[in-house]
């Protein structure tokens, strides 16, 4: 009896492990990628290091995992890696070449995993189309290097919902992210440096960013005719362009602004047709114009904010409705002089700012050339500190007596791209099914069965 358990189990084990050697292969060259990709019984292929030939189709599911210093090369025509497959995953390769409008990697098939993935010379990374649910992540993007070439976006999603970006690092692309009529989707942990915008979203609802760092762009972030947008806990720093902001909030509604550090930008945050967005316990530094609030943006609630060392702390359109403080705490303003004689937690007297040249000068641009004088400075300050009626347009009733903690992460510069095997499940499945064969049969000595 145990001679033939022993025997079947041996069998069995002999018969998956042969089963399993079939659906994995290994190609070293672009003819055997090919043939791998055209064998439907092969589910997973492993690419030894070199260089394989694009432009390259995948219509049907499949694993490809590649050796560090696997490269694909395309044409400079169309798509390198077309995936049109549903459940496909790809990763630890070099992807080059695409065409002046195309992409590294272009998706059409849902759920699609990329992972530690470098894509140079190509003019969007990963392009994702009428697709859902994918995951990009631990990837290094960046497009065309020429000056005669333009740049496209890192990662382009498009009608592509529920989506996740995660820990991607972007250098000169247009955009590092452009999530575009794509709900339910979220970027976190990215990285963008020297792009138009670090991410940028238009028609899109219910999206998350979080836990990302611009810096020497023009805008951190462009979020544009979208809802319900989650903006948390992002570094923002030194976008410094003349049009250029940390974040820019335009025709967005309902959204979430919140503990982001938005430090040494020309304009910190900019609200324009902006309307029921919540903006609190951000860190706004250092920046020429810490808030900007512009044109039909109203019933924004901001308060529990530190304002310090900006040229501008807030400006405002003077039509603009805005609640500045709530349930008595408001804003912290590092040149609000302190007068707090019941000594609590705010300043006793309201934070006015007019900026009445900002008004002046938006009607007349030539006075541009009078910004920053000493002569503007006094006439802000008077406006500030008078107790007659003024143009004043933010009021803050409750200006906070010392700055609001705010939790800040240390970022970092650089992504560590660490390959993780997943071949331990199937070896440790063999080896029981051994053992537990070697075991049987010694058993069955012992009692004189063999």
């Amino acid at each position: 009896m145990y001679k033939k358990i022993g025997w079947f189990l041996l069998f069995l084990s002999l018969i998956l492990a042969g089963k399993a050697s079939a659906q994995e292969m290994t190609a070293a060259s672009s003819k055997e990628l090919k043939a791998a990709l055209s064998d439907p019984q092969v589910s997973v292929i492993k690419l030894q290091s070199g260089i394989y030939e694009g432009n390259i189709l995948i219509e049907r599911k499949v694993h490809i995992i590649g050796d560090k210093g696997t490269r694909i090369l395309g044409t400079e025509k169309g798509h390198v890696l077309t995936i049109a497959a549903d459940d496909v995953i790809v990763e630890n390769l070099e992807v080059e070449g695409s065409g002046s409008q195309n992409a590294g990697i272009y998706v059409k098939g849902d759920r699609a995993y990329l992972h530690h993935i470098a894509l140079r010379n190509v003019f969007h990374g990963i392009y994702a189309r009428n697709s859902y649910g994918h995951r990009f992540e631990n990837n290094l993007i960046t497009s065309f290097n020429g000056r005669n070439r333009h740049s496209g976006f890192g990662i382009y999603l498009v009608e592509a919902p529920n989506t996740a970006v995660k820990e991607n690092y972007f250098y000169h692309t247009q955009d590092g992210v452009y999530v575009s009529y794509s709900d339910f989707c979220e970027v976190t942990g990215n990285i963008m440096f020297k792009a138009r915008y670090g991410v940028h979203t238009m028609d899109s609802r219910n999206i998350l960013i979080a836990d990302n760092q611009v810096t020497e762009s023009i805008n951190g972030l462009m979020i544009m005719q979208s809802y319900e947008v989650f903006i948390l806990e992002n570094y923002f720093f030194k976008n410094t362009e003349i049009d250029g902001a940390g974040i820019f909030i335009y025709d967005t509604f309902d959204s979430k602004i919140s503990s982001n550090i938005v430090k040494g930008n020309f304009r910190g945050i900019i609200l324009e047709h902006a309307k029921r967005n919540r903006l609190e316990f951000n860190n706004v530094l250092r920046n020429d114009t810490g808030l900007e609030i512009g044109k039909n943006s109203n019933d924004n609630t901001i308060y529990l904010n530190n304002f310090s060392g900006n040229t501008r702390q807030v400006i405002s359109e003077k039509d603009n409705r805005n609640l500045f403080s709530k349930d008595n705490y408001g804003n912290y303003f590092d040149d609000h002089h302190l007068l707090n004689l019941d000594n609590d937690h705010k300043v006793d007297f309201a934070y006015k700012s007019g900026d009445v040249f900002y008004q002046m000068a938006d009607d007349e641009p030539l006075l541009q050339v009078f910004y920053q004088s000493p002569s503007v400075e006094l006439w802000n300050m008077i406006e500030q500190y008078t107790p007659i009626p003024s143009q004043a347009f933010i009021i803050d009733e409750s200006p906070l007596a010392e700055p609001v903690p705010v939790k800040q992460k240390k970022f970092i510069s650089e992504k560590n791209h660490i390959n993780h095997s997943r071949e331990f499940p199937i070896i440790l499945f063999f080896f029981l099914i051994t053992l537990a064969s070697l075991l049987i049969f010694n058993f069955g000595r012992k009692h004189n069965e063999i």
